[in-house]
């Protein structure tokens, strides 16, 4: 069997075991809806402010919380891995001759899919709240998404296949989240933080993609922020896909 059936059939059997529980997606999509209806409103007050234009505050807000959904999207999805390797699932994998790139790639484009759906849905919730959008640059914004889902995916499952504990994951996912987030500046722009916060937000990838983010909602095409989100993710991306692809190799043997 080729490459690309061994990935088609991984992907439909990981969309099917979505689909069965579409309880994850209501509170994926319920999550970031709360932000909107209960915390997007207060930022009302905050136009003209630094890091928000004369137009709707949601075209600052939303984009840092599509970026949310792809990180969190993405970097949680170790927990079911340990489960596939406690149920001997991956184990059954050693004496079948599937490519283990399949193996990965399948599950990452089935966590991307769940990623760009829920942008799409949240986005479109949003609109009737003032959110302008740019679709153009929107089509761009799922592409990076894409990328961080990727790459958040990758990383959770090479940590999984290393760790295979939920109790050992768990602190070091909790642990990197948080700063991660943060120092993205995805509830405020990092404009009105401090200089310092300023500076260390550099040195966070993802704060690259929702600069992007919003500047390509709003139509701001070609902005320089664009073309550093792409320069910094996708390397990011490379190196942890290879780090994963050596796990998988290494666990199904």
């Amino acid at each position: 069997m080729s490459f690309f059936s061994n990935l088609q059939l991984y992907y439909v059997r990981k969309v099917k075991e979505s689909l069965h529980n579409p309880g994850f997606l209501f509170m994926a999509v319920g999550t970031p809806l709360m932000y909107l209806l209960l915390f997007a409103p207060m930022l009302q007050h905050f136009t003209g402010m630094p890091g928000f234009t004369s137009g709707s505050v949601l075209n600052v807000f939303l984009p840092g919380v599509v970026v949310v959904i792809a990180v969190y999207g993405g970097l949680y999805v170790g927990f079911g891995l340990v489960d596939e390797i406690r149920q001997g699932i991956i184990e059954r994998f050693r004496v079948t001759p599937t490519s283990r790139l399949a193996l990965l790639l399948g599950s990452v484009l089935r966590d991307v899919s769940g990623v760009l759906v829920q942008t799409l849905l949240i986005t479109l919730m949003a609109i009737p709240f003032g959110l302008k959008v740019y679709w153009g640059g929107f089509i761009i914004v799922m592409i990076l998404l894409a990328i961080i889902s990727a790459l958040f995916a990758a990383f959770s499952y090479a940590l999984a296949l290393r760790l295979k504990s939920e109790d050992a994951i768990a602190p070091i996912i909790q642990g990197i989240s948080l700063p991660i987030m943060l120092l993205a500046g995805f509830l405020l722009p990092m404009e009105m933080a401090p200089h310092w916060l300023q500076v260390a937000a550099h040195f966070n990838p993802v704060y690259y993609a929702v600069e992007a983010s919003r500047a390509l909602i709003g139509g701001q095409v070609n902005t320089p922020v664009v073309f550093q989100a792409f320069a910094v993710l996708l390397p990011v991306m490379a190196l942890v896909f290879w780090w994963a692809i050596r796990s998988y190799k290494t666990a199904v043997a």
